[in-house]
C-alpha cells in the first residue's frame, strides 16, 4: 500500500512539475523573465539563463513537496516525478499516458532538438535531483 500511495503522490506532483516547466518554458519564450535587461551581445544565451531559473524555481516544488512528505524513498519518489513529466511532455499532443511519449520527447529534444532543447532536457531531469541534495545538505546540518 505504501508504494502505490508513492506512486500517487510522485505521479500527482509529477503533473504539477509538467505544468510548471510547461509555464516555464513559455514565460522564457516570451521573454518575460529578464524583461528589465536588453542584452545585445547574445540573445540566446539569456534565452538558455530564463529556461534555468524558470525551470529551477519550477523543480523548486516538487523537490521540496518529496523532501518533506516521502524522506524514506524520495530518490525512487524523484525518479518517477521526473519520468512521468518526461512522459507528459512527450504526449503533449497525445494521450497523456501513451508510453511513446518517452520515444517523442527524446526524439524532439536530442536528435530534432537544438542546443537550447537539450539544456531544457538536461534542466527537467537534474534540477530536480539538485534540489533535493540541497535540501538534504540543509536539513543535515
Amino acid at each position: 500500500m505504501n508504494y502505490i500511495r508513492l506512486v500517487l503522490l510522485s505521479m500527482c506532483i509529477a503533473t504539477c512539475y509538467y505544468v510548471l516547466t510547461i509555464a516555464a518554458i513559455g514565460i522564457a519564450a516570451a521573454n518575460l523573465i529578464f524583461w528589465w535587461v536588453e542584452w545585445p551581445y547574445n540573445p540566446h544565451l539569456v534565452h538558455i539563463g530564463q529556461n534555468f531559473i524558470g525551470i529551477g524555481l519550477a523543480s523548486l516544488i516538487p523537490a521540496y513537496l518529496i523532501h518533506s512528505y516521502e524522506r524514506d524513498k524520495k530518490w525512487l519518489s524523484i525518479s518517477i516525478v521526473i519520468l512521468a513529466s518526461i512522459l507528459y511532455q512527450g504526449n503533449i499532443n497525445y494521450m497523456p499516458l501513451d508510453p511513446n511519449g518517452f520515444v517523442r520527447f527524446f526524439k524532439s529534444t536530442i536528435i530534432y532538438g537544438d542546443l537550447g532543447s537539450i539544456g531544457v532536457l538536461l534542466e527537467i531531469v537534474f534540477l530536480p535531483v539538485i534540489w533535493l541534495l540541497a535540501f538534504k545538505r540543509i536539513t543535515s546540518h
